[in-house]
């Protein structure tokens, strides 16, 4: 799982305070409206039984990231008004029924100008009296719901992106350079596998855990179809399970182990990681992380310069909301020298580089290609300059290449 699949077409929704968003275009029947933590929002609507459909047309609406935020909502249809449960339709041919309802109830015309092509599709199922909401925390829920509905869109957001892709050739660099005695590896938030594969044809044997199952199906097909699937292994699991990891499989299972932008920034709690995973790497291993930074000079001093000091300083909040980043879900950001201690003293710091330093991020990519002509160039001298101080702190990403330490830390 990778948080550069589920970027934001833009880069800020300005507020996160309660107020009433924005309506969508009112659906030619009556509306249902829904109550989240910012406000009302009339919205169409279809049902099937006691569970209720919602479309968002953008990923930018806001609504059903607060939804998908609070794990539940205040509904009032024109027959009822009830509490619900939400959660988010990943299965295509689940969402192919759900818009099939839409298309009947609004017919074809406006199902074209309004719920073609939908961003997300969310399930609102009743609760009864007095339930509460069971299971995982709402931002565990949230998080599965999002990767799973971008799991087979995900390498169009790698690879025709430019900034992304460097992002990934530049963390496969490392993993080649880190892990060329490693045959067995531990990739923590695998995505789709542009990096698994990768390691995998090389001759890796590599255990691979996502949060999301659908991310993991991609991986595991990419393997058939490569005639690999023999040396690539799978879990179900989310970083902070890694524990539950160890208890399975014991210790000293693995020569390394690697975890590239996305998963560690999706865990309110990284403490329970160093140690487990000092126990999972084999004496002399190292663990690669590739880490959304807090502190990105370049973004910084862009949005003072355009008269958005308060975006400007967004990564410094704990977590980072959808709106602060470019990310469709909240995130946590961490500098380089706070990520060095956290892993102390079960592993030391090998070497550090800034991804990149000084070229902007991916979400500026259409500006980048302005570029196109010099962008290899550009890249070199991004990659020349990312390994040194203090740049190599002030990037958008690091990239943190840890030794294990040797024995267990008291």
């Amino acid at each position: 799982m990778s948080a550069d699949a589920i970027e934001l077409p833009t880069p800020e929704l300005t507020d996160l305070e309660p107020r009433s968003p924005p309506a969508q275009e009112p659906a030619p029947s009556a509306p249902l409206y829904l109550t989240t933590p910012g406000g009302t929002v009339p919205l169409g609507f279809a049902e099937d039984g006691p569970e209720i459909y919602l479309v968002a047309r953008e990923r930018v609406a806001r609504w059903p990231v607060l939804a998908m935020r609070s794990g539940s909502v205040r509904v009032r249809t024109p027959s009822a008004s009830l509490t619900a449960r939400v959660d988010m339709v990943t299965a295509p041919e689940e969402k192919a029924r759900v818009l099939q309802l839409f298309r009947s109830k609004y017919g074809i015309l406006q199902f074209a100008r309004w719920y073609d092509h939908p961003a997300r599709v969310l399930r609102l199922t009743p609760e009864r009296s007095g339930s509460t909401v069971g299971g995982p925390p709402a931002y565990v829920d949230w998080l599965t719901a999002e990767f799973d509905n971008i799991a087979d869109e995900y390498d169009r957001h790698i690879l025709e992106n430019r900034i992304n892709l460097l992002l990934r050739n530049r963390s496969l660099a490392e993993l080649r350079s880190a892990f060329r005695d490693a045959p067995a590896l531990l990739e923590i938030g695998c995505g789709s596998g542009t990096e698994t594969l990768p390691l995998v044809k090389e001759g890796h044997e590599l255990l691979c855990i996502d949060i999301s199952q659908r991310m993991l199906d991609v991986v595991r097909e990419k393997a058939r179809r490569e005639g690999v699937s023999e040396r690539l292994r799978t879990r179900k699991l989310r970083a902070a399970e890694l524990p539950q990891l160890l208890r399975e499989l014991g210790p000293s299972q693995f020569d390394g182990a690697y975890s590239t932008y996305g998963a560690l920034n999706c865990e309110a709690d990284l403490g329970p990681i160093p140690p487990t995973l000092h126990a999972l790497v084999r004496p002399d291993g190292r663990f690669v992380a590739g880490v959304y930074n807090r502190w990105c000079l370049v973004e910084t001093v862009g949005l003072m310069l355009a008269g958005r000091p308060r975006r400007a300083w967004g990564r410094t909040r704990r977590p980072v909301p959808v709106g602060w980043s470019r990310f469709c879900i909240d995130v946590w950001a961490h500098s380089a020298q706070d990520f060095e201690r956290l892993f102390a003293p079960w592993f030391r710091p090998a070497r550090v580089e800034a991804v990149p330093a000084f070229l902007p991020s991916s979400e500026a990519a259409g500006f980048v290609e302005k570029f196109t002509r010099h962008f290899d160039r550009l890249a070199a001298w991004d990659r020349a300059w990312g390994t040194r101080w203090p740049l190599r702190l002030l990037g958008d990403h690091f990239l943190m290449t840890f030794d294990r330490a040797a024995g267990v830390p008291g």
